[in-house]
């Protein structure tokens, strides 16, 4: 299947002695994750669930313990490589295709949230609380709240976790390493 690609991806035989090969990625399948009973050791690499099971249930428990991007074994490879070169990358990618049909994804003109909501909501996600996110956009604490209501009534969700569980599944999850760098709307005051 990578085949085809191999100018831009190649693939890693997993070893269990020994010590592991450089590379930037490291799929698992979440079901065998699962089964083991040992708490999973840490790898050199970013960690990417690839399973079948693409349920929002599957999804939110794999991102939880921290995988770097959850991928669909329903996937084209086209769209597969795609997906792992943006995980690579530094994004956090949630591609939960079941091979159902293409899902519809609301186009730019029909985006239920503000730029300025899109933004709060993606900072959410990354993990930052109230305070952050009121220093890195040069908003008020009761601002940033504002944002975050009309953002939770708009995408219809009552909780952080569901929040963030819509944000990752829109793309919107910077990865911890861009937040600080994160581009801001308002511009920062000038100095004299």
């Amino acid at each position: 299947m990578f085949e085809p690609h191999s100018a831009v991806i190649s693939v890693m035989p997993y070893r269990t002695t020994g010590p592991a090969p450089l590379c930037d990625l490291t799929l698992y399948e979440p079901s065998a994750h699962r089964r083991t009973t040992s708490a999973p050791q840490r790898f050199p690499t970013r960690m990417v669930a690839f399973g079948w099971d693409c349920s929002p249930e599957a999804v939110s428990t794999e991102m939880s313990r921290g995988a770097a991007g959850f991928v669909s074994k329903w996937l084209p490879s086209r769209r597969l490589i795609w997906n792992l070169l943006q995980i690579a990358d530094g994004r956090v990618v949630v591609d939960a295709w079941s091979g159902k049909g293409e899902p519809v994804k609301p186009s730019a003109d029909k985006w239920p949230l503000t730029h300025r909501e899109t933004e709060v909501l993606s900072m959410i996600a990354s993990g930052l609380a109230n305070r952050d996110i009121a220093e890195q956009t040069n908003l008020s604490i009761n601002s940033v709240k504002s944002y975050i209501r009309g953002a939770y009534a708009k995408i219809e969700v009552t909780s952080r976790s569901q929040a963030v569980l819509w944000a990752i599944q829109h793309g919107l999850l910077m990865s911890s390493d861009n937040v600080a760098t994160a581009p801001r709307l308002a511009a920062q005051p000038a100095r004299v």
